[in-house]
């Protein structure tokens, strides 16, 4: 692999914000002078995110788009990080809700040896309804107690890995929401080294996901992982 960085974006429903933010992503990694690679994932969508991401993946060279019939951000993980061409794998939310500077952390973290980059709210300044920090505080507690791990935010955006060190794990990603948990578990599991920084996360809209079966998947998940983990 080249240096560089793929920055992945999993899409569902994005068709309102996906190009102005890809563009603003693309102004800003090109304002700090990264060789990149943006990777869009669309994972079920069925309005016209597909259109748009078809047209900025003909229009630039450095954006890959597909699409999977199936709903899944696990899935499109998993698929974004077959196709990168990069050593460094940037995870960003559609709506680039943290703030951007993250990338350049991780990146320089991540290439004095690190093999994944937590960007942690609970560590940095987040706003976001309280009801919402409540139940992610409660989800992280409930985590690190169960499976004996250190980590404040196992949410999707605002994680960075090194591709070579995750790849291997690809048979222990979740289809779903619960995959950065599968894969931070493993890494620690098998010796990898993983820091947790700070980020400024602002909310700019409501959740896409159903947050009452969001709960009780994930936590039918984590319990599903410590029950394996008591096996090893």
């Amino acid at each position: 692999m080249n240096d560089g960085l793929t920055a992945f974006i999993p899409l569902y429903n994005e068709e309102i914000i996906l190009t102005q933010n890809v563009i603003k992503l693309m102004q800003h990694l090109e304002s700090q002078s990264f060789t990149y690679e943006i990777i869009l994932g669309s994972n079920g969508s069925h309005d016209r995110t597909c259109e748009h991401g078809n047209d900025l993946a003909y229009h630039n060279e450095d954006i890959k788009f597909f699409h999977l019939p199936r709903r899944g951000p696990g899935l499109a993980f998993a698929e974004a990080l077959k196709r990168a061409s990069y050593p460094v794998f940037v995870c960003l939310d559609a709506d680039l809700s943290t703030d951007l500077h993250f990338i350049r952390e991780a990146s320089d973290l991540l290439a004095r040896g690190y093999d994944a980059v937590v960007g942690s709210k609970q560590m940095g300044r987040q706003k976001r309804p309280t009801w919402r920090i409540m139940a992610s505080e409660m989800f992280i507690m409930a985590t690190n107690m169960l499976l004996s791990m250190p980590y404040q935010d196992y949410s999707i955006g605002a994680k960075a890995y090194r591709t070579a060190s995750v790849l291997p794990f690809l048979d222990h990603i979740d289809r779903h929401t619960f995959y950065t948990q599968e894969l931070l578990y493993q890494l620690q599991r098998h010796g990898g080294k993983i820091i947790e920084i700070p980020v400024t996360c602002e909310d700019r809209r409501e959740s896409r996901f159903n947050l009452l079966h969001e709960g009780v998947y994930r936590y039918g998940k984590l319990c599903g992982l410590w029950f394996r983990s008591l096996r090893k």
